[in-house]
């Protein structure tokens, strides 16, 4: 079932023509597909923490830093959580990996030869 607000998005205009109906852009200058392929900038370190925050005690394990696009990002997280026999999710160009894993993700994310630190406590 379609929520309210994607049945009531705008999908035609006489100035622009055909629209996005995801970001409501024309559909030549759309930055749904822009966001695609971008790779965030950084330092080029990739940084494992482990955070406890708005999880009611429960633990998780953030791999921020990755410097690759969101498709390729979500396939390392799927290989990842695999790995570790564990879920997860990507929200924000940042992988969530469920319980403390930083050092068997630390040796996975070195072998595939990015360069990893441990940030945090």
């Amino acid at each position: 079932m379609m929520s309210f607000d994607k049945l009531r998005s705008l999908v035609y205009s006489t100035e622009t023509g055909r629209l996005c109906p995801d970001c409501e852009q024309p559909v030549d200058r759309c930055r749904c597909k822009q966001a695609d392929d971008v790779v965030p900038e950084g330092d080029g370190i990739v940084r494992l923490k482990r955070e406890t925050k708005g999880r009611k005690g429960k633990g998780v394990t953030l791999i921020e830093g990755v410097p690759v696009t969101p498709a390729e990002l979500k396939k390392l997280a799927k290989e990842l959580k695999t790995r570790c026999g564990v879920g997860g999710a990507v929200k924000d160009h940042v992988i969530e990996i469920q319980g403390d894993q930083r050092d068997l993700l630390l040796t996975l994310l070195t072998d595939k030869g990015f360069k990893v630190k441990k940030a945090g406590g």
